[in-house]
């Protein structure tokens, strides 16, 4: 097994792995949502002339409306941000939000104004409409920090180290029936507004790998798996499958994927080398999430442009397998006779280049 790791460069990487953030948060687990010098990782609903890279941060220049949002969902997780908007200027943080034009009426916004530390459910840290903070300690003009905290029911909310809000969600009828799963996202309320350090912990997953080393795969033998500096895993096209060394039963697995034109490849489920239990990741029409020997159809093709990344989640239970890709289920609950009830994963090749990155998993009971 040939593989390269060269430590001094990957920290100096702007790849979207938690090699960019501080020791402590790639300690906890964090991943960065923000490479720092464009918008890959994210979609912009509204006038997309409004948002900018500029000097390592996310720039709304105030341009009409809408929003940012993140290409993955989120339901339980830690996210944390910082924000400098300029004075008597209006935006918001999104989480657990639909991919729509307004996406605070069905989810949540946790409020940004420059309103001199006022306290209403519509004034800066509010749950926009819903609960007005504890306090306010907005600074004019400069830095402000938000941690949000959603898992399950309970939300908290941090600004500037303050918390602001402790939420139980099923308490409160109106958040009761909101989602509890959703996009994180950054508000275009048409004022010029300053974003950084976007980044996220999601509870209960653990790094298969996050752009540093292969130590939860097994390299011998498989050939050019090799981690580029920017914290890619990259295929050669040039050995065998990456098998992880630890078996697992019901799981969600996520994972960033992209292939060049021509290119095959796939997630081997519960050891089946055989590849009856994989997920296919593939140009055919039909899209990539077709379980391959169970000759099980994806709903729909959502795969990104060939050469772009796609994202996708694969979540196992038993013997039924659901598989998201880019922002919709396109297997849900199939069932896959005579799966085995355990086993490790792999990252399948068929002989063409792959690139990967971002891979963690969560154990389900």
């Amino acid at each position: 097994m040939r593989w390269l790791a060269i430590a001094g460069l990957m920290l100096l990487s702007l790849s979207l792995s938690a090699q960019t953030l501080p020791t402590e948060e790639v300690r906890e687990g964090f991943m960065s949502l923000f490479n720092g010098k464009n918008l890959d990782g994210w979609d912009i609903i509204g006038d997309k002339d409004a948002w900018q890279v500029k000097d390592g941060l996310i720039v709304c220049t105030g341009k009409g409306g809408g929003w940012i949002k993140t290409k993955w969902e989120f339901d339980d997780f830690i996210f944390r941000v910082e924000w400098r908007i300029r004075k008597g200027g209006n935006s918001g943080v999104f989480f657990r939000a639909l991919p729509v034009y307004d996406p605070w009426v069905n989810g949540f916004e946790i409020q940004i104004l420059d309103d001199g530390g006022q306290i209403g459910p519509t004034n800066c840290g509010a749950i926009y409409g819903l609960a007005a903070p504890k306090a306010n300690p907005v600074k004019s003009g400069e830095w402000n920090t938000y941690e949000i905290r959603a898992i399950g029911d309970r939300v908290q909310v941090y600004f500037n180290g303050v918390l602001i809000h402790d939420v139980d969600l099923s308490a409160n009828p109106e958040m009761a029936k909101r989602p509890k799963r959703g996009y994180i996202g950054l508000q275009n309320h048409g004022d010029y507004v300053e974003f950084r350090n976007p980044r996220i912990k999601e509870v209960g997953f653990k790094w298969l790998f996050n752009g540093k080393d292969l130590s939860a795969w097994k390299t011998e033998g498989a050939g050019e798996w090799l981690i580029q500096p920017d914290g890619v895993l990259h295929y050669t096209g040039k050995g065998t499958h990456l098998w992880t060394r630890e078996s697992f039963r019901n799981f969600v697995l996520k994972l960033e994927w992209r292939i060049e034109k021509g290119g095959d490849s796939g997630i081997y489920l519960r050891g089946d080398a055989a590849g009856r239990a994989q997920v296919n990741i593939w140009e055919h029409p039909m899209g990539s999430g077709q379980i391959w020997g169970y000759n099980i159809s994806p709903k729909k093709r959502m795969d990104a442009p060939t050469g772009e990344w796609n994202y996708m989640e694969i979540r196992m239970v038993g013997n039924k397998v659901s598989v998201w890709l880019n922002g919709e289920w396109v297997i849900e609950d199939a069932e896959l006779p005579g799966v085995a009830p355990e086993g490790p994963l792999a990252l399948q090749h068929h002989g063409t280049p792959l690139w990967f990155r971002n891979i963690r998993i969560k154990v389900l009971p």
